[in-house]
């Protein structure tokens, strides 16, 4: 009987009373034998008691995974000979461990208990259980045709508020056939239009589409380029005059694609590319979702995506894309009443939060709206060869930036002291013959890594070795390029005093008219650069990821 008291979690239990103290400090880590106190906790919560509720459910998903049968098993149990309120909150429960189960009979366990709770005679453990079978994936097309079933059987059963929490479920697992049970409720019923949706985007994802980068619009098309803010005239650089480029904002160049889109998608300081689209004006009395939705539906709009979507054998198959806004946030209420509008005006694309080979990227004006088409259904292996990185390792478009400040020349000895992963010497080596590489780091790790990229990118002959970038010795240099790390990976003094020491050195081993290319993280180190013979000859400051610092080049006095 003692066993059998501590299994159940007894009050009066010492062990329960421990689980009850600690249960709410977010790190608690409870063991499998915490499992029947913290059961009892749940079942005994007040009505109010929100927060000891998510924290006894906490506890439990962290239980050890080996255990997820026990799991389930133990939690079915106390949820079969509880009352409500406890029911549904046990219910909630069972689907949680059933869908961190990885073991076939946990989740079999999980999903009849959950299926047969559909017709409990408490509302809110039917609403519960209907919402955990949605996220209780089945795993196969036999299992999800037995519960697209066990849900039909219960819609046809079930109330308005039932059906709320059907539809869920039914637009997370259903087919076809659940599609056309709920085309009749869909005119009239809010969730059953949801359901429609989402069924609609899970049949979508079998006929998937992509982005082909081979094609080509039927005449030139304004593309947008985004990069770090900052880098918009670097950006313009690189594409040169032949796509007449022109700064539209902070961190976007705009410019005319002509010929296959692969050729946007190899510009390497960007970092991505979108397809920008005249503001649409609102109508007198239109909502907003309207006027989003036919500026989506415009031939312009459509044309485009058309245009690069490959489709596959699939002729059928729609465009998906997902919605995203200027300002952030993910704005539910109205993604969903514009994924409806899409769905009642057009077979041919489907809204899609995951897995999209399209976004939207809506910014919402006075009384317009514009929409830019960005295309991401496709592998981006402009940076392919970084397959290690350390701490403060060069984001690519910034290294490409760097390498890109001073024009390259054959004859160029390039040290980087500051190797990290080795992106700025990769950068600089795809620019253009040179005569050396040379790369230098405290730590054996960015050694490795660099070593490993240079070689992913095809580049042979750098030379790599541990070295302090204040004292090592590389020869005569014609070029360093680096991006310091800013405060991390610094082990000795203070970092302004070793980039300080950094520019003295750099000026000794600098050849007459050589240059120094970095980024600074602050103006005041442009001063010391200058004692230090270091004259500076061009500065721009540039988003670094959260912070600002200065993409610089420096020039050494010719003799």
């Amino acid at each position: 009987m003692g066993i059998m008291a501590a299994s159940q979690g007894d009050p009066s239990d010492p062990k329960a009373r421990s689980v009850a103290s600690r249960v709410r400090d977010p790190g608690y880590t409870p063991g499998i034998r915490d499992l029947g106190a913290l059961l009892e906790l749940l079942a005994t919560a007040g009505d109010d008691d929100d927060e000891l509720v998510r924290a006894v459910e906490r506890a439990v998903t962290r239980i050890e995974a080996r255990h997820a049968v026990r799991l389930v098993r133990e939690t079915v149990a106390r949820a079969e000979a509880a009352v409500r309120p406890a029911r549904g909150r046990l219910a909630r429960l069972v689907g949680r461990v059933g869908g961190l189960a990885t073991e076939a009979a946990a989740i079999d366990a999980a999903r009849a208990w959950l299926v047969s709770a559909l017709a409990d005679a408490d509302p809110k453990t039917r609403h519960t259980a209907a919402r955990a079978l949605g996220k209780l994936r089945p795993a196969d097309a036999t299992d999800r045709a037995r519960l697209e079933e066990a849900l039909l059987a219960a819609w046809d059963a079930g109330s308005a508020e039932d059906r709320r929490a059907l539809a869920d479920a039914l637009g997370k697992v259903g087919s076809s056939a659940a599609r056309e049970r709920l085309a009749s409720a869909a005119s009239e019923s809010l969730p059953a239009k949801r359901a429609a949706i989402m069924i609609d985007r899970g049949v979508a994802r079998e006929k998937p589409a992509s982005i082909d980068l081979s094609r080509a619009a039927e005449s030139a098309i304004t593309i947008r380029f985004h990069s770090r803010s900052g880098l918009e005239e670097i950006v313009r650089s690189e594409l040169g005059d032949l796509w007449r480029p022109r700064v539209a904002g902070s961190g976007l160049v705009d410019a005319r694609l002509e010929g296959p889109l692969s050729k946007a998608t190899s510009i390497r300081t960007a970092t991505h590319i979108g397809f920008p689209l005249d503001p649409v004006q609102m109508r007198p009395n239109e909502e907003l979702a309207e006027a989003i939705v036919r500026a989506i539906l415009d031939p312009r709009s459509l044309s485009i995506l058309r245009a690069f979507t490959d489709v596959g054998a699939a002729r059928d198959a729609p465009i998906r894309f997902r919605l995203a806004w200027t300002h952030g946030g993910h704005r539910r209420s109205l993604s969903w009443r514009c994924a409806e509008l899409v769905a009642a005006a057009s077979n041919y694309n489907v809204t899609e939060p995951t897995e999209s080979t399209w976004e939207i990227v809506v910014d919402e004006l006075r009384d317009r709206v514009a929409i830019e088409l960005v295309p991401r259904g496709f592998d981006d292996d402009r940076f392919s060869y970084r397959g290690m990185t350390v701490p403060a390792s060069s984001h690519p478009t910034i290294a490409a930036a760097l390498a890109r400040l001073v024009p390259p020349r054959e004859d160029e000895v390039v040290w980087d002291p500051f190797v990290g992963a080795g992106a700025e010497l990769v950068e600089r080596a795809r620019l253009g013959p040179y005569r050396a590489l040379i790369g230098t780091d405290t730590e054996q790790a960015a050694i490795e890594a660099a070593t490993k990229n240079l070689a992913a990118a095809g580049i042979r002959g750098a030379r790599l070795a541990i070295g302090d970038a204040t004292t090592y010795e590389p020869g005569a240099i014609t070029l360093i390029v680096t991006n310091p790390p800013m405060g991390r990976r610094v082990q000795r003094g203070t970092h302004g005093d070793i980039l300080e020491r950094f520019l003295d050195h750099a000026a000794q081993v600098l050849v007459p008219g050589g240059c120094l290319a970095w980024a600074a993280p602050e103006t005041r180190l442009h001063e010391h650069a200058a004692r230090a013979g270091l004259v500076l000859e061009s500065a721009v400051t540039v988003d670094m990821g959260g912070f600002p610092a200065e993409l610089s080049v420096h020039r050494k006095a010719p003799a």
